[in-house]
């Protein structure tokens, strides 16, 4: 492993081993140091630089979904098998609300699947598109948004002269944002609903949280104040962390009257790092 990568490793190994673990990578033979590569290539995007904007960037990896996307980029044929049989229906429905018809459907997401295997025969060099997938979103909408912007792409190519096709009434959450105004709606819709859930929390959970993300303490540590070890505070961590992502879902749909898909695309915003004071909304009276 190489020693930036050990480095990152040894910084979040908790967090990281959970990921792990929770991800299956071991059904599909990924091995810890690539999926540990994979993650580091992934907060390595963020805009907030710090450990604790590391910590929050993880917390939001789809982990099984890039499970699968790094078994497939290294060629395993079960990974392959299971990752056709459950996107590329989905990919053929996407694709026939975009052109209307059955056959240019298939086409156009069989043509996708070729470029995710690394069969571009346009560009025969080309990696797959799959090592531009990072986990910081499901495979199925990072797939769907691909999906569109080769809709676009091959229709310009075909009607220069012509305007666009209306956009299909939902579409893919990843390219809904066409402006750094709708970037600043979503970043703030995402920050008031992280700020008022962490809100609501007990005093216990917004301890735990603090001590983790603000104060940057090992769950030993933590450990030695609460008493608890570590693998019981791990497990409290991972449920809290499902438990918040299902309330800030819901409050965004419930009080900012989002749409599923641009609850997506706020999510994704997750990925690269909210601006939340955490010291202050963790702060316990």
């Amino acid at each position: 492993m190489e020693h930036e990568v050990a480095v990152f490793f040894e910084e979040h190994r908790e967090i990281i081993e959970g990921l792990f673990q929770s991800s299956h990578a071991a059904q599909w033979s990924v091995q810890i140091e690539d999926f540990v590569r994979a993650l580091r290539r992934a907060v390595q995007k963020s805009a907030v630089p710090g450990l604790a904007a590391e910590r929050e960037r993880l917390a939001s990896i789809r982990a099984p979904d890039l499970a699968l996307a790094l078994a497939c980029l290294a060629g395993n044929s079960a990974a392959w098998d299971h990752f056709s049989a459950t996107y590329r229906p989905a990919l053929y429905a996407a694709a026939y609300v975009f052109v209307h018809d059955e056959a240019r459907a298939r086409e156009l997401a069989d043509s996708l699947f070729a470029e995710l295997y690394g069969l571009d025969a346009a560009a025969p060099n080309r990696a797959s598109r799959l090592a531009y997938f990072h986990g910081r979103s499901s495979l199925k909408t990072w797939l769907s948004a691909v999906l569109y912007q080769k809709f676009v792409d091959e229709y310009r190519r075909e009607s220069r002269l012509e305007p666009l096709p209306e956009a299909p009434r939902e579409p893919p959450a990843a390219l809904r944002s066409v402006s750094e105004e709708d970037d600043r709606r979503y970043a703030a819709c995402l920050g008031g609903a992280v700020e008022a859930v962490l809100a609501e929390l007990p005093a216990s959970e917004k301890l735990l949280l603090g001590y983790y993300y603000v104060q940057q303490m090992t769950l030993k540590q933590i450990g030695g104040l609460s008493g608890e070890s570590e693998a019981t505070l791990s497990r409290r961590l991972e449920s809290l962390r499902k438990k918040l992502r299902k309330r800030i879902e819901s409050h965004l749909r419930r009080v900012e009257k989002l749409t599923a898909l641009e609850v997506d695309r706020c999510l994704d915003f997750a990925s690269r790092g909210v601006l939340v004071n955490l010291d202050k909304v963790l702060k316990t009276e």
